[in-house]
């Protein structure tokens, strides 16, 4: 090797013609080279340019090489095409095309004061056998170093040290690019430390530094506040590294990053598409704290981030954004990342709110993500509006109802409300509720008069990215929430954890998913009610409530024939457990009930949309609900009363699975059946009304052992001397007096009738006068003939079926 001691050799050397030596604290640098060649640049176009000696550095090869000419004519930065120039050759040549017209004493030099030079002149290339080149460690002395064109970084293990300097990036262009913009497998195992770059474009919306190599690291990336409005687009732009490190970013030495209604950049960003740059990325103790100026982390490449140990907070619109929207497969985790939105920070796009966490598409994993920042569009009373947007996609149909805002009101006058647009929608219904006091959240649900505004025009209401809609605070109208059959694409919308899709969809599956230490508030979910959106160990009290289904302690699901809900298994003992530990309370334990009535386990949900609306999915029960409850209990254990409920009926099986057919006793709201004999050791007493049965029996078969009474057994002897003892089905016994009227009478109105006139008997006594005959005789069903003397009061019984 030529150069380990490359600094070290130069400095106390006499620089060769045309080189500069390192001056310590100037940025300038011993591969920092100025000419002032004779070739004719005075017309624009092809040119070849005669250089003595060769540049330290110099590259003819790669196209990626620039060189600086100026003193003449308006500067340009140009790469060179061609030539035969060798690093530290005697002389010779490069070839260029200049966009500039330069007269006789212009200047040409290195682009960036040296930089890449000294990055190209440590390459070597390994031989036995030959392969790509490669360098070493890399110091840039401390100093400001003017940047004109990219500084590409293409060697393999080098590592370069930019400490104690800064880099003025004069380029509309990526200022360090580490690998091949063309393929990303050219290079690896490049270190970058300790860079600081200061923008020096108006608007510029391109990287400090731009990865497109493989195991890069890059440490303590920085900026130096730059002129007003000067900007990057990015701190550092991960183009195809699937093995990415950032280790240290700081926002804090200088801002610079562009955000305003056209563009809003962020800090770290990963383009994508999946299978062009399909980046794979650690990013550890980054401090973005933009103070409103730009946001946190955008990563496309949908092939997976992990964020740790980081401060993000203080963003525009959004502190991370991630998931699958641009291809891939794989989600982002989050550990131990602390954010916080401001509320000081406007939105660019206007009263529109801000996001702490976008993912679109897949899963994210994290401890618990913060709060984002949902808008208020007024405050003029202490009425509470609670605002939703309904999408709805002339395909696939009506979306969630999102949470997109409040307003606190006196009722009078036009509600502005602004919320992001939904790219996919045709057209919004604008919904509106009034939290209840003292009670949880609850969004619109059912039918109810939730309409502000319904079918309005995306063409109508949206632009640049807001869509803008009008409340008159007129009567709402009646609207009917149906469950989501659309999910959309967002790419913005306020809140602290937003899950949407990749891609406007039908399906909710596409829709991201979120599994967490603990959920908190302001969570929205395009899933809506058709599936978990949210798996947590914990979850809090929730606020700015979408209709969204959290799974706690649980696990996550699929909800088709196809994806069968996973079962959550609870072991209550060992089964050879030696009958040992006997008369445990139960894996499942209520703890606490407080006051009746209420549900304990809802085995169904008879408006799961209702649950859905509701903060933190617990709302009040509804008759149709499939529960055990307790309908006694004032917090006194000794108060408490078990009830089971269903909407049609609760049966006991012994030995079956439960068919519907086999049970044993079935309770319905008519009817309580038993297939079974009832013993038991008490009365059986009825409440019934005067003129109610309390007991029917329905039964061919005699019940020799029935005793009831006022209900005496009522036999047939039938006609012959020997009676046959035949017990009567639903048989009655009739009585009463009338008085005679010229030696008769007819009783009539008998009920219930009985059969019919051959069914029942009856005999009839003389009450007046003893030894007087009477008799009485069936006419019909319902009605007898009383016969006797005068007017004689005559006493009848009749009895038969």
């Amino acid at each position: 090797m030529r150069f380990p001691n490359l600094f070290l050799i130069v400095l106390f050397c006499l620089p060769a013609a045309g080189q500069r030596v390192d001056v310590p604290g100037s940025g300038r640098i011993s591969t920092d080279w100025l000419q002032t060649p004779s070739s004719d640049l005075s017309s624009v176009g092809a040119k070849t340019i005669t250089l003595t000696p060769c540049p330290l550095g110099v590259d003819t090869t790669s196209g990626w090489y620039y060189v600086l000419i100026a003193g003449e004519g308006k500067p340009e930065a140009r790469p060179l095409t061609g030539g035969t120039c060798t690093s530290g050759a005697a002389s010779g040549t490069i070839t260029l095309a200049t966009l500039n017209a330069h007269s006789a004493g212009y200047t040409i030099g290195s682009a960036s004061q040296g930089i890449q030079e000294l990055s190209n002149h440590a390459r070597f290339a390994p031989t036995n056998p030959t392969t790509t080149v490669q360098s070493g460690k890399i110091v840039v002395p401390p100093g400001e170093y003017e940047a004109y064109a990219r500084i590409s970084i293409r060697a393999s293990n080098q590592t370069l040290d930019f400490s104690g300097s800064i880099i003025e990036c004069k380029m509309d262009d990526a200022c360090i690019f580490v690998g091949d913009p063309r393929h990303s497998n050219s290079f690896g195992n490049i270190t970058i430390i300790n860079p600081r770059g200061r923008p020096m474009v108006a608007k510029g919306t391109k990287p400090f530094i731009e990865v497109n190599a493989q195991k890069t690291r890059v440490f303590n990336v920085a900026t130096r506040s730059p002129a007003s409005g000067n900007s990057f687009g990015s701190y550092v732009q991960v183009d195809d590294d699937q093995a990415f490190l950032l280790d240290g970013l700081d926002a804090n030495l200088g801002y610079g990053v562009r955000c305003d209604a056209s563009f809003c950049g962020s800090y770290v960003t990963a383009p994508g598409p999946f299978n062009a740059f399909s980046a794979v990325g650690w990013l550890t103790h980054l401090n973005i704290s933009p103070q409103c100026g730009g946001n946190g982390i955008d990563w496309q490449s949908g092939n997976g981030v992990h964020v740790s140990d980081s401060v993000i907070q203080g963003w525009s619109q959004f502190g991370f954004r991630g998931g699958v929207r641009r291809g891939g497969g794989v989600g982002t985790e989050f550990h131990n990342v602390y954010m916080e939105a401001s509320a000081t920070c406007k939105n660019p796009l206007g009263n529109v709110g801000q996001a702490a966490v976008i993912e679109q598409g897949r899963t994210f994993l994290a401890e618990s993500p913060a709060a984002g920042i949902v808008p208020q569009f007024a405050n003029t009373g202490s009425t509470d509006y609670r605002y939703y947007v309904v999408a709805r996609h002339a395909t696939f149909g009506p979306a969630n109802p999102l949470y997109a805002g409040k307003a606190l009101t006196n009722g009078r006058g036009n509600i502005t409300v602004t919320t992001p647009d939904i790219a996919g929608a045709s057209t919004f219904d604008l919904l509106r509720v009034t939290p209840p006091v003292n009670s949880r959240e609850q969004a619109p649900n059912g039918t109810g008069n939730y309409a502000v505004v319904t079918r309005v025009t995306r063409a109508s209401a949206c632009s640049a990215g807001v869509c803008t809609f009008t409340d008159t605070q007129a009567p709402l109208s009646s609207y009917t929430v149906t469950g989501p059959s659309y999910f959309p694409l967002l790419d913005f919308w306020p809140g602290g954890l937003i899950l949407s899709t990749a891609g406007d969809s039908g399906n909710y599956l596409d829709g991201a998913d979120a599994m967490l230490e603990k959920a908190g508030s302001s969570i929205v979910a395009v899933r809506g009610w058709t599936a978990p959106s949210v798996t947590a160990k914990v979850c809090s009290a929730a606020a700015q409530w979408t209709p969204i289904w959290m799974s706690c302690f649980s696990t996550d699901y699929g909800a088709s024939t196809l994806y069968e809900q996973p079962a959550l298994l609870l072991a209550v003992k060992p089964n050879a457990d030696g009958g040992t530990k006997l008369n445990l309370k139960g894996r499942l334990n209520f703890p606490t009930l407080g006051s009746a009535p209420g549900h304990i386990i809802t085995l169904w949900d008879s408006n799961f949309q209702k649950t859905i609306a509701t903060a933190n999915n617990r709302p009040t029960n509804d008759a149709n609900d499939a529960y055990i409850g307790y309908d006694h209990g004032d917090g006194n254990p000794a108060h408490v009363g078990i009830s089971f409920g269903a909407p049609l009926s609760l049966s006991s099986y012994i030995g079956n699975v439960g068919d519907g057919k086999g049970w044993l006793e079935s309770l319905t709201a008519a009817l309580k059946s038993f297939k079974i004999p009832i013993t038991t050791n008490s009365q059986i007493t009825s409440t019934l009304a005067t003129g109610k049965a309390p007991f029917v029996i329905a039964s061919t078969t005699a019940v020799p052992n029935l005793t009831a009474s006022n209900h005496p057994k009522v036999q047939d002897c039938g006609s012959t001397t020997r009676c046959s003892a035949t017990t009567l089905t639903s048989a009655q016994i009739v009585r009463g007096t009338v008085a005679l009227s010229g030696g008769k009478a007819g009783v009539m109105g008998i009920s219930p009738a009985f059969t019919s006139i051959s069914t029942f008997n009856c005999t009839a006594s003389d009450i007046t006068s003893v030894s007087s005959p009477s008799n009485a005789v069936p006419v019909t069903a319902s009605s007898i003939t009383v016969a006797g003397t005068g007017t004689d009061v005559i006493s009848y019984i009749c009895v038969g079926n």
